[in-house]
């Protein structure tokens, strides 16, 4: 059985980076596109749910349609948990160097302080503002009705 969920996908609404977020959305022919959507948590990956095929349609306001969920690859779900996590300790980085090597020079500390908090709420920042955003209760919906798989979605 397929069935087709819509929903206007939002940017920049809502707490910083969590809630469901498609992520490396790939164009695919006629229109249509792959996303892997995940349960974030400021932007970290968290849970995936599936790789979606969305009919993505501009309209007077963006109008996505979710033709297709296939359950998510488990590498692929890794190599997202370790890239974030990856950032995360890269960006405290120049916090630690502040603790470690500038222990008496108070204004090389800050200044590695600010470095991290720099780098930590800027990339939030400008995730926050690129990567598209899907409701909850569609989200919730999407797991919960029969659906093909995406590459079936895209088939047709």
């Amino acid at each position: 059985m397929r069935t087709d969920l819509s929903f206007q996908p939002t940017r920049g609404e809502g707490p910083v980076g969590t809630g469901v977020h498609l992520l490396r959305v790939t164009e695919a022919p006629a229109g249509t596109a792959t996303a892997e959507a995940w349960v974030t948590l400021l932007f970290l990956p968290l849970f995936p749910l599936g790789t979606w095929a969305v009919d993505r349609r501009k309209e007077p306001k963006p109008l996505w349609h979710i033709t297709g969920v296939s359950r998510p690859l488990p590498a692929r779900s890794l190599l997202w948990v370790a890239g974030g996590a990856a950032y995360v300790l890269l960006s405290l980085v120049p916090a630690s160097c502040a603790i470690t090597l500038f222990i008496g020079s108070q204004a090389a500390g800050l200044g590695c302080l600010f470095c991290s908090v720099a780098a930590i709420v800027g990339a939030l920042g400008w995730l926050d503002l690129t990567r598209e955003r899907v409701p909850l209760r569609v989200a919730l919906q999407a797991l919960s009705s029969t659906f093909g798989t995406a590459e079936d979605a895209l088939r047709e």
